[in-house]
């Protein structure tokens, strides 16, 4: 098995069984085509076979990517196809060994997710002036972001069927193929029903299976055209923020639900996280905002003395 048929096999592999966006499946392509072509070089070679690949190649490839100045979280994603793709080698028997194992990711620095704030987010809502099938769409996209906390790519690959509106629930089809129901709460029940509203005087009534979000000629909404109309909205009331994506309602959703109460494992489940570790982050963002109202409030917190 040459090295190249290897990574197609592979790449095959996690599209049709483990169901893998092709936003992964393009990474995982990118990743392993730019680690072959480094070992070519780095053994002078036009061709590099699977079995000549030992840890010191990977070592001296991470080595390459800090010189080139990647990312710690870059270099760790390309890490961990790596590894994925040794792993499956390993079990078809092209290896004798996953030359990936026991190596190190590069340390991470935490950074917290941006949120917004209450206030942000009331302004956010009030900021919309539903007039037309525009407005009243992207009016929807915001509250459904908000409060279901679901992901881009999920929320362009939703179908009408996946609004329960009787059963107040949305069903998510997520990460890996797996399937998630999350509450929808009554601000968003609303705001889908002006918009389906808006959606079946601009085209027809649609059916069950037709696009959830539609752009103004009536075709699947793009995650581009979702995200710059979200972007748009954020820039207006996050004083200037560096990130203004659509994830950013995904970290406000979670952060305020934890806010109010709520338990983590009910969150990660509604996240669709796959472990609980991953959703701890948002407890972090939490203690943080705790600290700063601390530090802003208590009179004999630590803080800088006025100048006279």
């Amino acid at each position: 098995m040459t090295f190249s048929n290897a990574i197609n096999d592979f790449l095959f592999y996690m599209r049709s069984v483990r169901s893998y966006s092709h936003h992964t499946i393009d990474a995982y392509r990118r990743d392993l085509e730019q680690f072959y072509a480094f070992s070519c070089e780095y053994f002078n070679k036009n061709e590099v076979s699977l079995q000549e690949i030992d840890k010191v190649t990977l070592r001296h490839f991470l080595g390459m990517l800090t010189e080139a100045k990647y990312s710690a979280r870059s270099a760790s994603r390309k890490l961990a196809a790596l590894k994925s793709f040794f792993r499956y080698c390993l079990k078809r028997g092209w290896v004798e060994k996953n030359p990936a194992y026991s190596i190190k990711s590069p340390k991470i620095p935490r950074t917290l997710p941006t949120v917004l704030s209450k206030e942000q987010t009331r302004k956010l809502f009030q900021g919309i002036e539903v007039t037309d099938f525009i407005t009243a769409r992207d009016a929807a996209i915001l509250e459904l972001f908000y409060s279901s906390g679901i992901r881009l790519s999920e929320l362009v690959n939703l179908r009408l069927r996946d609004i329960q509106f009787h059963n107040k629930l949305i069903s998510v089809l997520g990460k890996g193929n797996k399937q998630r129901l999350i509450p929808l709460g009554g601000m968003c029940r609303e705001a889908l029903k002006v918009y389906l509203h808006y959606y079946e005087q601009e085209f027809k009534k649609p059916g069950n299976d037709d696009p959830l979000f539609v752009s103004r000629l009536g075709t699947n909404i793009s995650l581009r055209n979702v995200r710059l109309r979200v972007e748009k909205y954020l820039r207006q009331i996050s004083d200037g923020a560096k990130k203004n994506s659509p994830h950013v309602l995904r970290h406000s959703f979670a952060t305020h639900l934890l806010d109010e109460g709520a338990d983590l494992e009910s969150v990660r489940m509604m996240l669709g996280h796959e472990s609980l570790s991953t959703t701890q982050i948002y407890t972090h963002v939490k203690m943080e905002r705790l600290k700063e109202a601390y530090a802003k409030a208590h009179p004999r917190a630590d803080k800088k003395k006025k100048e006279e």
